[in-house]
């Protein structure tokens, strides 16, 4: 009877210590595995690659010194050319056949609407898409978190500004997907609040350029703002149009996920009144502690990488993830990990504005900042 009760109490033990100490998929003594899906080839590839160069730049860092608790980071990217289907199968292979701990700064609105169910049935942390759609954030889902701000945020303070500047007769051009669709609700919301409503709409493709007939739909309705939500080809493709067609006098704006740094490449000889919402600061202010580290730390890890706007939320990001890694301890879960996220009250990463999660509030940040292209130059709006 001894034996067989000193043999139930082993094994009793010996079950419960593989259960308390078990790891969660992606977690070894040495390593956190975590994965990302983006447009790493395609018309949307500048996107990508800059998350994906942001989010390595403080990872590098961070494992050059030992990593978290004896932890390094691996950092898994797949190419999906900003296509859902393709971030569906990348997905699913980082989950099933990597065994990630978490996935991290996927890219697109439509992309990453596709796999929701996937991050969902999964229970896997979905850590700051780059994208600001409100199906991210309401209703509201536990294993979703958001660093940036959204969609409408962003499209909130654009129309606040153009209304403040005499603008009346708003369009919108968009992309016809869930992207698109989500800015133009966040427009079409925001004029409401000055008793105004959109003159008319016109969308494209998603990876369209030839958007002659769009601009000229548009042009017969006389606006004098265009909301734009796409990406940098088509809508640098849509402004050039705009101005052949004369329609030199409107103001167009764009949101973030744009790529503004691309954009204002593509518009250098064109002669438009242009502004693009940024969720992140100026890749360039030194005044902010978070900046000047990004910028030494790019230097150093991708010096051929000039500093952008996608890649510095990329960083930011990579600077949350670890801050949350080190709030975990050693006994990482998937779970604690979340807890150890919505545990952040004005956390200071260094950027001028506090960052702060609840149990039932997973959107970080929410200031949007406006900028204007001039000559092919970013430069910021201070009024």
């Amino acid at each position: 009877m001894l034996r067989l009760c000193v043999t139930a109490i082993f094994i009793y033990f010996f079950v419960f210590s593989a259960v308390v100490f078990a790891y969660d998929p992606g977690i070894t003594d040495t390593q956190i595995v975590i994965g990302t899906s983006a447009a790493l080839t395609g018309h949307a590839a500048f996107l990508g690659k800059n998350i994906v160069y942001g989010l390595r730049t403080y990872f590098n860092y961070i494992n050059d010194r030992g990593g978290i608790y004896g932890r390094k980071i691996v950092h898994i990217a797949y190419d999906d050319d900003y296509n859902p289907p393709l971030m569906i199968s990348n997905v699913r292979r980082l989950i099933h056949k990597d065994h990630i701990f978490a996935l991290m700064g996927l890219v697109g609105t439509p992309t990453t609407l596709a796999v929701l169910k996937i991050v969902e049935e999964s229970k896997i942390p979905l850590l700051c898409p780059f994208t600001g759609a409100q199906q991210l954030r309401y209703p509201f889902k536990k294993y979703v978190i958001n660093l940036r701000a959204s969609y409408w945020d962003e499209c909130a303070a654009a129309v606040d500004y153009f209304v403040k500047h005499g603008k009346r007769r708003f369009a919108v051009f968009y992309q016809q997907d869930a992207y698109g669709l989500n800015g133009r609700q966040g427009v079409d919301r925001r004029l409401i609040k000055y008793d105004l409503r959109l003159v008319g709409e016109a969308t494209y493709t998603r990876g369209c350029t030839d958007v002659r007939k769009q601009v000229a739909m548009l042009k017969q309705f006389n606006p004098d703002a265009i909301a734009m939500i796409g990406t940098y080809d088509a809508c640098a493709a849509f402004i050039k149009e705009a101005v052949n067609q004369g329609m030199g006098n409107v103001w167009f704006f764009n949101v973030s996920f744009v790529g503004s740094d691309k954009l204002a490449a593509l518009l250098k000889d064109t002669k438009a009144t242009v502004f693009v919402t940024q969720v992140v600061p100026f890749p360039t202010d030194n005044s902010l502690p978070a900046v000047r580290e990004y910028q030494e730390l790019l230097n150093i890890y991708f010096p051929r990488v000039k500093p952008n706007f996608t890649c510095l939320e990329g960083f930011l990001d990579a600077k949350l993830f670890v801050e949350a890694l080190k709030r975990a301890g050693p006994a990482l879960t998937r779970e604690n990990l979340i807890k150890a996220i919505e545990s952040m009250h004005n956390l200071d990463l260094g950027i001028g504005e506090k960052v702060n999660f609840g149990s039932a509030d997973h959107q970080g940040l929410s200031k949007v900042y406006i900028t204007q292209i001039k000559h092919g130059q970013i430069i910021p709006v201070s009024d």
